[in-house]
């Protein structure tokens, strides 16, 4: 699987200052932004699971369906 680029998973072009950086440092900094988005998105979907303890038994595979869970 090809990793996305920094600029790819921001967006659009660099700011001149993370431009400057040399190559290895911005691949490491990309790096930095997956995982920390992998971390995120867990977290977010434990969060869902979760705040599923509040649902009633019954509700919780519509609710589940209905939130994208």
């Amino acid at each position: 699987m090809a990793e996305r680029t920094l600029a790819e998973q921001l967006g659009g072009p660099l700011p001149e200052g993370i431009e400057a950086l040399p190559e290895h440092a911005r691949a490491d900094l990309a790096a930095a932004l997956r995982d920390a988005r992998h971390r995120q998105a867990k977290a977010l979907a434990q969060a869902g699971e979760d705040g599923l303890k509040y649902v009633p038994a019954l509700l919780r595979g519509a609710v589940r369906k209905a939130v994208g869970l």
